[in-house]
């Protein structure tokens, strides 16, 4: 099939879980399929990432959007009922129009509720739209956490983002989601599907546990729900594990994360790093204390690949339906957590069958051919839809 790809972000191992799960739906349905990719990204990739990304694709148009105009779409949507998140994409580049009405494509996909826009755009053809996860709960949660005037605007796109998740269902031939948590939010829709979020199983091989020390958090870490996660841990929990050091590893890491390295001497800031793998094979545990967000955490299903024992939050663990006590261990509280970090790096024993248990479980369910796999499923009853109108 020829299929036009359309993404807000460029593709590739880079600071969002989107840019990623693109990646690796290119990386290999390319081998079978022709792909055109159109991404609207203002900020150049590394060259690393351009290239592998070009080698993939058959054509790679970037269309990048002024930032003034975005914030200026938002800005006159607040009096209307559009999400502001969605209105600051309504702008399309002129190539989009042009790669339409050129004819050449059996189905579109189109990464992320944001490119509402695009999908309208795409009318002719038939269309896949990846939602990731459910915009409309992240928004949710985070205005239950987050501080003015950012809780405001939270609060106004997760009353907007749920009619806007449906209607957007009804306009393409298939939409996905990562988990069941996220398509029991957006509605039970007959062409919501699951398609889960996967792990690279050979950069992220299994490390036996031996010789490990203190904790590990990795992620992007100026994203509102893990700089949150990160405080909240650093504040309720890392008071109660005395002597136990925690790393940070990731992407944009924000003024509030910055300050807590600096006045806490157990806390490292690592920052960006080209792989994270090294960090999660020498950690005894890896955290993830998310309050707020959406989706299946790539951190979690990386760290488990990795033979790194978890602890999460409820929240964190549900996306991946991983059970308590056997893939991970789950508390929601400070008192509860520091016991469960405390377990796993008193009991050696027990945290090495928990992290052969978990790698057991993504092998099964999360390798990232299997959910490529799955999204070309959807490709294909697309595009034998399409053609089948008269």
């Amino acid at each position: 099939m020829r299929v036009l790809f359309v993404t807000n972000r460029y593709p590739g191992q880079l600071a969002h879980g989107d840019q990623l799960r693109a990646w690796q739906q290119i990386r290999h349905l390319s081998t079978r399929h022709e792909i055109t990719l159109l991404t609207f990204d203002r900020n150049a990739p590394p060259p690393r990432w351009r290239d592998a990304v070009e080698r993939c694709c058959e054509r790679v148009i970037v269309a990048p959007r002024s930032r003034l105009a975005m914030a200026a779409r938002a800005l006159a949507a607040l009096p209307g009922r559009r999400p502001l998140q969605v209105a600051m994409h309504d702008a399309l580049p002129d190539e989009l129009a042009a790669l339409v009405a050129r004819g050449r494509f059996d189905v579109a996909h189109v990464a992320l509720a944001r490119l509402d826009a695009a999908v309208d755009a795409l009318a002719p053809l038939p269309c896949v739209v990846d939602f990731v996860d459910a915009l409309s709960l992240n928004m949710a949660r985070r205005a239950a956490l987050d501080r003015v005037p950012w809780r405001w605007l939270a609060r106004l796109d997760a009353r907007r983002l749920p009619a806007l998740e449906r209607a957007l269902c009804g306009k393409v031939a298939f939409a996905a989601v990562c988990s069941a948590t996220d398509r029991a939010a957006i509605g039970d829709i007959d062409n919501l599907r699951v398609v889960c979020n996967g792990v690279d199983l050979d950069a992220f091989a299994f490390a036996p546990y031996e010789r490990r020390d203190g904790l590990v958090f990795v992620g992007n870490l100026g994203y509102f729900p893990n700089v949150d996660a990160v405080t909240w841990f650093a504040g309720e929990v890392l008071p109660l594990l005395p002597a136990v050091r925690l790393t940070l590893v990731g992407a944009n890491p924000s003024p509030q994360i910055a300050r807590l390295a600096r006045h806490n001497a157990r806390i490292e800031l690592v920052g960006p790093v080209p792989d994270v793998h090294p960090y999660l094979a020498r950690a005894a545990v890896a955290i993830v204390p998310l309050r707020a967000g959406s989706g299946q955490q790539l951190k979690m299903i990386e760290a488990m690949a990795s033979g790194t024992p978890v602890v999460a939050t409820s929240l964190s663990a549900a996306g991946l339906e991983a059970v308590d006590g056997e893939h991970a261990l789950v508390a929601d509280d400070g008192a509860a957590m520091a016991a469960a970090v405390e377990r796993l790096m008193s009991d050696p024993a027990f945290a090495a069958r928990l992290a052969r248990q978990a790698r057991r479980f993504v092998e099964a369910r999360h390798g990232w051919e299997r959910s490529a796999s799955e999204l070309e499923k959807l490709w294909t009853s697309a595009a034998r839809a399409g053609s089948a109108r008269p």
